[in-house]
């Protein structure tokens, strides 16, 4: 997904949520300017400050492509082996 279209779709949500960039960042444990730079589809952060701002928006990041099943099979075959 373009960083735009995830900005987008992170706004929509929020929006729908009636919270605000400062709410949702307060909720998501993260600052208000990495809500803003997400939603203005900058691309300056991290998947750790990613993820919890998806979850408190109830959205999910899913990979997707040809190799996507094998890596999934070498992450549980790992997380076996912890």
């Amino acid at each position: 997904m373009q960083v735009k279209r995830l900005g987008s779709l992170i706004a929509f949500h929020r929006k729908q949520a009636r919270l605000t960039q400062a709410e949702l960042a307060d909720h998501a444990g993260v600052s208000r300017y990495v809500v803003q730079d997400l939603e203005a589809g900058n691309g300056r952060t991290t998947w750790k400050k990613l993820e919890p701002v998806l979850s408190v928006l109830n959205l999910r990041f899913e990979p997707q492509g040809p190799l996507v099943d094998d890596w999934r099979r070498m992450e549980a075959k790992d997380s076996k082996n912890e």
